[in-house]
């Protein structure tokens, strides 16, 4: 059974949230609720949950002082956090707190499924542990895929060399920098694709690829397809 712990101290979008994981996770799931970081702390202990959605900014213990103590005492639980601010300094450091992904606030249902079959197989078994510098990784790219981003911003971002952080991401992912960036553009295409009226040029500027014709390419190389041919699949 699926363990998840919601801590969030707005009732409203704690309500919400829990309701969004039940439509997804079904009734097996046990979704338990706590309103502030204090109570996180005494909900875990009880619960051990697999998987906590945790806000950062709450009253009298913060999500990143709750996180840093529940991991301390059950390091097998994953903690992702709920932020307001799109700042990726702010991120990293909620992550190096022991959080494994860190998701703005109004949460896309997009990005909530894709949390989840991170760590479960929305059967759901438990998946494979995310590294603290894999879910960096990835809260850089989901900032900044939309732009002309060279591997040297994204190692400095991180404060490596970009030949150090070069090697990381091909130890953590098996692909290369490009490879990985590009990999993360053409799903949120395929996703846009599938699931918006956007043409295709369109879709291609949102997820960073302001050349029609090479955005087909790509997507093509990566998908088999067109996106013109994959969208007429979706349907």
């Amino acid at each position: 059974m699926v363990k998840i712990l919601v801590v969030e101290d707005e009732p409203k979008s704690r309500q919400a949230l829990a309701s969004r994981l039940r439509s997804i996770l079904g009734e097996s799931a046990l979704i338990e609720l706590a309103s502030d970081g204090g109570e996180a702390v005494s909900k875990a202990a009880l619960v051990q949950p697999d998987l906590i959605f945790m806000d950062i900014e709450m009253p009298l213990k913060s999500g990143v002082e709750a996180a840093a103590v529940i991991k301390r005492h059950r390091p097998e639980t994953h903690v992702v956090f709920l932020t307001a601010y799109d700042r990726f300094d702010y991120a990293v450091g909620a992550l190096r707190s022991g959080g494994e992904e860190y998701l703005l606030k109004p949460v896309q249902e997009v990005e909530l499924r894709e949390t989840l079959e991170k760590f479960f197989d929305v059967a759901p078994q438990a998946a494979h542990q995310v590294s603290p510098f894999e879910a960096e990784l990835e809260v850089w790219v989901r900032q900044h895929y939309t732009e002309d981003a060279p591997l040297e911003d994204a190692a400095a971002s991180l404060g490596m060399s970009p030949f150090y952080f070069s090697r990381q991401v091909k130890a953590a992912t098996g692909k290369t920098f490009l490879e990985y960036i590009t990999t993360y553009r053409i799903e949120r295409a395929k996703q846009r694709l599938a699931s918006t009226e956007l043409s295709v040029s369109e879709v291609g500027r949102a997820v960073g690829y302001p050349d029609s014709n090479y955005f087909t390419k790509v997507f093509k190389r990566f998908v088999g397809c067109t996106p013109t041919a994959y969208r007429a699949s979706q349907s």
